[in-house]
């Protein structure tokens, strides 16, 4: 990042591609809508070459990128409101057997709806630290910085939105056993 900071626009490329299938999914996740994902993912990118004389070089790139793409996410809520759709072209990909049988990929698939669907109906800030947090894997500390928020306040986001997904999700799946 510290060349494309220098105005390098070559150096662009690897960043993408280092960082394409894992922002891709985060926006994906938060809008709810897999073309509006992909636009708001270019519009990132862009964003990051307008921004670049910005970028501190001591500060860790991803949080950075992310802090990014959630403002994508936001500019795009306030223009029209992110869909709540589970997204049907996303792999499930589930902790089944080696061979699971048809039923059991049923199961996985049908639970994998609904636990998205669940995450796409948290205010944005709780389905962004959840996004960030399980499906990213990033840690508390850098998702405060994609925030721009006390880790405190990320941890306090966590908690109610796993609440808020209990909630709608133990009466969905408790009837299935």
């Amino acid at each position: 990042m510290a060349e494309v900071a220098r105005g390098k626009r070559a150096a662009l490329e690897p960043l993408v591609r280092r960082y394409a299938t894992a922002l891709l999914t985060f926006i994906r996740r938060m809008t709810g809508d897999h073309h509006r994902g992909e636009e708001l993912f270019q519009e990132v990118f862009l964003a990051v070459w307008r921004n670049r004389r910005q970028y501190e070089p001591r500060r860790p790139f991803k949080p950075w990128l992310y802090a990014i793409a959630l403002n994508q996410c936001r500019a795009a809520f306030r223009r029209a409101p992110p869909i709540a759709l589970p997204l049907e072209h996303e792999t499930v990909s589930l902790a089944v057997d080696a061979d699971p049988s048809p039923v059991d990929t049923a199961i996985a698939t049908e639970t994998a709806v609904l636990v998205a669907s669940a995450v796409a109906l948290l205010p944005p800030q709780q389905r962004a630290v959840v996004v960030l947090r399980v499906w990213q894997q990033m840690p508390y500390a850098d998702i405060a910085q994609v925030l721009e928020t006390e880790e405190a306040t990320v941890r306090s986001y966590m908690h109610h939105a796993l609440c808020a997904l209990r909630r709608r999700l133990e009466p969905r799946l408790a009837t299935r056993e």
